[in-house]
């Protein structure tokens, strides 16, 4: 899994931004964008949308955006509240897969959109899984995407399922997989204090949550 700060792909300042209280938040709140999908260059047509005079918000509106290529944008990040959910936007985190939900995204997007699901939780708690459609009045984030999201299938359940390799314990030997989950700390993702956590023991409590930490 990549992570990608909005300085490399492009962002335009924010016009202003409201700070999000971590005690607050309860729900990670699921949207899709429909529309191709095209890398930065797409991220950046929807910042400029939904700056522009269709929206008049400050920034782009989600906190992480996801591609189908498993990719993940940062948007207003962890530390600011959205603007995805009319009336929410102070007491969620809003991601949004970069496609058409009416269709089940690829593998790689649905295992990042889990990916930042646990680090949401591990940031502000235990969090209700919604779609947009739970908190306004809207088909988003697509059927099928919405289906998978609420079922018990968006989260792994049985020991013998295996995590994606970016996500995966890292062998004692400091393996590549523990790269691979690093490179999203080495690249400012907003909202730290006190400089990198300690990544290996957040890891493991959400691992061991989702039944992937292997059995010794």
């Amino acid at each position: 899994m990549r992570f990608v700060a909005r300085g490399e792909w492009g962002a335009v300042a924010a016009r202003g931004s409201t700070p999000l209280q971590p005690q607050r938040v309860r729900m990670f709140v699921l949207h899709h964008t429909t529309g191709s999908y095209r890398g930065p260059s797409t991220v950046r047509a929807i910042q400029k949308f939904h700056q522009g005079p269709e929206r008049g918000w400050a920034d782009i509106g989600y906190n992480f955006l996801v591609g189908p290529d498993g990719v993940v944008y940062e948007g207003r990040g962890w530390a600011f509240q959205g603007a995805h959910a009319a009336g929410r936007n102070a007491e969620s985190v809003g991601v949004a897969f970069i496609g058409d939900g009416s269709r089940r995204p690829p593998a790689a997007a649905e295992a990042a959109i889990v990916w930042l699901f646990g680090e949401a939780e591990r940031r502000f708690g235990s969090l209700r899984r919604v779609g947009h459609r739970d908190v306004g009045s809207t088909a988003c984030p697509g059927d099928a995407l919405y289906r998978w999201w609420v079922s018990a299938g968006a989260l792994p359940a049985a020991p013998s399922q295996r995590p994606p390799d970016a996500l995966r314990e890292p062998d004692a030997g400091g393996g590549g997989a523990e790269a691979g989950v690093g490179e999203v700390y080495s690249q400012g993702v907003s909202g730290l204090r006190g400089g990198v956590p300690d990544l290996r023991q957040g890891w493991r409590r959400h691992m061991g949550r989702m039944g992937w930490l292997r059995r010794r």
